[in-house]
Parts: structure tokens; sequence; C-alpha cells
């Protein structure tokens, strides 16, 4: 079920119709992927690259109205080190899990809790959208890679060092100074 999204840019779209899913579940497995696909992936989650993508998903009916995701998504992604500007290759591994009903299921509504008093429903907040009867899987392994992505890489080994006197100019030794009187 793999599509280009209308305009032929971004994801592919692997939907999953809840009308389509058995009692047992589906089973939604990608990998090796086109290199376009996997580019579509690098941009939607940020990252330079992507060279490798494996989407390891079980749908299944969720409470009679929904569908259920649970399983695994993992890359390898080529990101920019933020303290030699070097390229470096990240692994993303994500466990997924994540539930969607109706959205006219989804409205919060109160119940009564012992401890708190009235509280809105917890399971009803946790769904997301379930949007015309289906789910994307691309776009919830996007949402999950996204999840996994280091938003500051760095090559092994290496680490940050402020320049020589760098921390004598700052706002906060200006503070310290202020702080002594002088």
């Amino acid at each position: 079920m793999t599509g280009k999204s209308p305009t032929g840019e971004g994801l592919p779209r692997w939907p999953v119709r809840i009308a389509d899913v058995p009692a047992g579940g589906v089973h939604v497995r990608k990998r090796g992927l086109a290199a376009a696909e996997l580019a579509a992936f690098a941009a939607a989650i940020g990252v330079e690259s992507m060279s490798e993508l494996d989407v390891d998903l079980h749908v299944k009916p969720y409470r009679g109205d929904g569908l259920a995701v649970e399983g695994r998504v993992r890359a390898t992604v080529g990101q920019i080190c933020v303290v030699t500007l070097d390229p470096v290759e990240n692994e993303i591994d994500e466990e997924v899990e994540a539930s969607f009903r109706p959205e006219a299921m989804l409205k919060p509504h109160l119940v009564h809790d012992e401890d708190e008093g009235m509280a809105i429903d917890a399971s009803v907040a946790a769904d997301d959208p379930l949007v015309g009867g289906a789910i994307d899987a691309a776009a919830i392994a996007a949402e999950f890679l996204a999840l996994g992505v280091d938003p500051y890489p760095r090559k092994p080994g290496v680490a940050f060092e402020a320049p020589e006197g760098a921390g004598e100019g700052s706002a906060f030794a200006g503070l310290a100074k202020l702080k002594r009187g002088g």
C-alpha cells in the first residue's frame, strides 16, 4: 500500500483502513525503501539523510471503533555534529505505541475520581483522532522516529570546549561581578 502524497512530495502513504483490519490485526513491515522515500522521511524528521529504515508495526482493533498500533521503528540517519560541523551517523530505535478513535469519541468528559473529585477521563485524552476511518502507518513511523532524533548530535569522543576567557564576558560573569559589588 505504498503511494505518494497527492502533490508527489513528502512522505509515502501507507494507509490502514479500519474496515480492512481483522480481529487478529494486520502487520505493516517496511524496509529496503527507495532513496526518494528515505529522503522524504529524513526531511520529515529534520535530519540531513537517512540510509536505512525498518518499520515493524502491528495494527489491531481498539475499543470496537478504533485502531491500536504497536511495534518498533529503526533508522540510520545522517546529521551534522554540533561541535565540529562534520557529518555524523546516528541510530534511532523507538518503540511505537499509539491508539486512534473516531473524533466524536475523543470529546473529553468528566468522571468522578475518589481522590481528585471530578477529573477528565485520561483514557480518552490518550487517544489520537482516527480521521476518515484510516491511519497512515508512514506518518506514525515518522512521528516516532522524530522522537528519537538527537537534537545535539556529536561525533564520538568530541566535546565542546569554551575558548579561554569566554566566561569572563558572559552575562553570568557580569552578574557575579555586580553581586560582589565590583
